[in-house]
């Protein structure tokens, strides 16, 4: 670098952090936006429900109550308490945010299973509720076990399955399957009563001839409003006095 290039190089870096005062507020040399020093507290995480409301309750911080705050439902798995609109950044701040941990696991729809896998996951990974079809899939999943092929008729809302068995490969049932069950896998946070959903049960055959079983989302999403709706009501019972909307 020569000195030409060295001079022009201080004179840039003066002019970038230089500031001019006007009307009692500072603005920087370039493009002259205002300089702000108003710090704000960095946004709490949770990873559920009852730990956000108990924060809000007891507003250790004497920043919440008595003054104009707003709880947003921003999704099934996400919650914010947003502050009151800022006139000098023209911005809100959100104070707490309650998000559903990443660790959590949940059920890897449209995927095929053995049916052992699929039997574990699936006790695990969803509530049983009365007059759902949580045993229906359980036990149509375990007769599987016992058959060495299986026949399937697929006509595209219904699918047939026969299990057979035994060396001479005689078929000893076919059952039709259900075109869709009822449902309530872990979606959302676990302190809700998980939404029921539509769900199209399907099984075929892997590269070894073993059965397999997948299930796939089949209600376009319409749990996500039930989720919602259910965290605005679990909030509204634990915390008074701040707006929830979803």
């Amino acid at each position: 670098m020569d000195d030409v290039q060295a001079i022009n190089k201080i004179e840039e870096l003066v002019k970038n952090g230089m500031t001019v005062e006007a009307d009692g507020r500072q603005y920087t040399a370039v493009n002259l936006t205002p300089v702000i020093f108003n710090p704000k507290p960095k946004t709490l995480t949770v990873y559920n429900l009852r730990g956000f409301c108990q924060f809000i309750n007891n507003d250790i911080d004497k920043a919440i109550r008595g003054k104009p705050h707003l709880i947003i439902v921003n999704s099934y798995e996400s919650v914010d308490l947003i502050s009151a609109y800022d006139e000098e950044e023209k911005k809100r701040t959100s104070l707490i945010s309650a998000t559903i941990s990443s660790e959590l696991i949940k059920y890897p729809f449209g995927r095929f299973f053995s049916q052992e896998e699929f039997a574990i996951m699936f006790r695990s990974l969803f509530v049983k509720k009365e007059n759902d079809d949580f045993d229906y899939v359980l036990e149509y999943a375990s007769k599987l076990t016992g058959g060495t092929q299986i026949d399937t008729q697929d006509d595209g809302i219904t699918q047939k399955v026969g299990v057979k068995r035994g060396v001479s490969g005689a078929l000893k049932g076919t059952e039709e399957l259900k075109a869709i069950v009822n449902l309530s896998p872990y979606r959302t946070f676990r302190e809700i009563e998980q939404p029921e959903g539509e769900f199209l049960l399907r099984v075929r055959l892997d590269s070894n001839e073993q059965p397999t079983v997948a299930l796939f989302e089949a209600d376009g999403g319409a749990w996500t409003i039930k989720a919602m709706n259910s965290i605005v009501e679990f909030i509204k019972k634990l915390v008074t006095g701040i707006e929830v909307i979803a």
